[in-house]
């Protein structure tokens, strides 16, 4: 698993570049960034295990790095948010999945997951979703603000974008949830829980 990571952090850093150099004699300004950063959001869950003293487990890398490579890879430097209408949705719907996987790690890491809480940890997983979304948004809306970049849409949808990015998003995590609530409800010990117990 190691080494898959490994070969997909190495292909599409390499592709990225190739991207970069593409865009700078297509005077493509604007896409340069997105170009250029793959490679170290790519490597972002070792950096910070390695400054936290955390532990993530190789197919949670796998999981972050295909994210990586759809959302940010495919969509920004590919520019499919561009040329396919429902391709942001999608990345959107995805992140809201991941989100609320990550919302299940961040409680183990602080120590405040319990089992028996479902209720109270399905709460918080749609929660930390919709925080995550909204922090994205806020993002988005800085880049307009600040850079002039328009990737909310907002001077032709208004808040119509926005809104709908958020609710995809929380559609993924309810999604998460009714299946941490089956598998609660069962007893086995599913994928959500695996995912827990796995860092422990």
């Amino acid at each position: 698993m190691k080494r898959l990571n490994n070969t997909l952090i190495f292909l599409f850093t390499l592709a990225s570049v190739c991207f970069f150099v593409k865009d700078i004699n297509q005077m493509a300004y604007d896409r340069l960034l997105g170009d250029i950063t793959v490679g170290l959001v790519l490597l972002l869950p070792r950096i910070i295990a390695k400054i936290f003293n955390i532990k993530i487990t190789d197919e949670m890398e796998l999981v972050y790095i295909l994210f990586i490579i759809l959302a940010q890879f495919f969509g920004s430097v590919v520019n499919l948010y561009n040329l396919t209408w429902w391709y942001d949705l999608f990345a959107h719907f995805l992140s809201g999945v991941l989100t609320s996987v990550l919302a299940l790690v961040v409680m183990n890491w602080f120590g405040v997951y319990k089992e028996k809480n479902k209720w109270f940890n399905s709460l918080f997983i749609i929660c930390f979703t919709l925080m995550v979304a909204s922090i994205w948004e806020f993002i988005e809306f800085g880049s307009f603000v600040f850079l002039k970049m328009d990737v909310q849409h907002h001077l032709t949808t208004g808040v119509f974008d926005t809104m709908e990015d958020m609710l995809v998003a929380f559609l993924g995590s309810v999604i998460v949830v009714i299946r941490y609530l089956t598998e609660s409800k069962k007893g086995n010990k599913g994928f959500l829980k695996k995912v827990v117990s796995d860092l422990k």
